[in-house]
């Protein structure tokens, strides 16, 4: 495998650090819509009419009001207008989306990409080489999953099922963007293929996988009627490809067998599904990919 790529200069660093800064930012913004499409989307309503408004006096919410975060700490959690108490998790969700952005920019922008296995045009055992400026899309790719991974937890939380939904733009991109930017792929789903071929095995390869051990999880946990495993686990392998998937499944299975056992205590747990381990330790895979393939994992 080739190194790393070198990390950038100390001009380059700071006006990196704004651009993580910016995309922090960014990242609320796209928490609040997040949460519209959590509330919205189950319940078969539009994403965009009507405006954002109060649950409870239905009053349209006036846009200094709907700042994301510092909107919800100034109003003190309740509306303006009937002082009806709001979510506290419409914040949470907006801090954590922009810090999943910021985190994700600070590691793949600052570090040249050096989180994510390398890839060039020709197969390097079995690896490829990133170029610097295939960095940001790959970095709105794995947004894109990461936002529809951190979406399907939440409904699946509230005990919401109508979700599958939430799952075609994601599905779309993962089947046809990687035809066009080979990068997108680190890491091969068969050794020797290239361009289109290369393209069509990662995607349908890792969605087989992920939706074969998906199948299994729901299979296996049918009583708790979480079905959106199902598609998550077919949308990680569709994005990272079925190497990924299967560890990752593996790995929130194994976290979700004890958060059950100790839900018995904490009953909140019981409502935590295994989509939202699968997303956290998907996250953490794309945060610490190269190293995993360095340490040695054969997967």
């Amino acid at each position: 495998m080739s190194p790393a790529m070198p990390p950038p200069t100390l001009a380059d660093g700071a006006v990196v650090w704004l651009i993580v800064v910016w995309l922090t930012v960014l990242g609320a913004v796209f928490g609040s819509f997040l949460n519209v499409v959590i509330y919205r989307l189950p319940r078969r309503m539009s994403l965009i009419e009507p405006p954002s408004h109060c649950p409870t006096c239905k009053k349209p919410i006036a846009w200094y009001d709907n700042v994301p975060v510092l909107g919800w700490i100034v109003l003190r959690g309740r509306c303006r207008k009937c002082r009806a108490p709001i979510s506290v998790r419409y914040p949470v969700v907006e801090a954590a989306t922009a810090a999943m952005f910021g985190v994700l920019g600070t590691v793949e922008f600052l570090s040249g990409g050096a989180n994510l296995p390398q890839r060039t045009s020709e197969p390097l055992e079995g690896v490829y080489v990133t170029g610097d400026g295939d960095l940001y899309t790959v970095y709105v790719y794995h947004l894109l999953l990461l936002c529809t991974l951190l979406c399907a937890a939440l409904i699946e939380f509230d005990g919401k099922r109508r979700q599958w939904r939430l799952f075609i733009p994601a599905g779309v991109v993962g089947l046809l963007a990687p035809l066009f930017w080979p990068h997108l792929h680190p890491v091969p789903a068969w050794r020797g293929l290239q361009g289109l071929s290369a393209g069509l095995a990662d995607g349908a390869i890792g969605l087989a996988v992920g939706a074969a051990l998906g199948m299994a999880a729901w299979w296996a946990w049918k009583d708790q009627k979480r079905i959106g495993v199902i598609f998550a686990a077919g949308c990680v392998g569709l994005f990272l490809g079925w190497q990924a998937v299967v560890v990752l499944s593996l790995a929130s299975m194994a976290i979700y067998l004890p958060s059950m056992l100790l839900g018995r205590r904490l009953s909140v747990l019981r409502r935590v599904p295994p989509t939202a381990w699968l997303a956290l330790a998907t996250f953490g895979w794309i945060l610490a990919w190269a190293p995993l393939v360095r340490s040695g994992n054969p997967l």
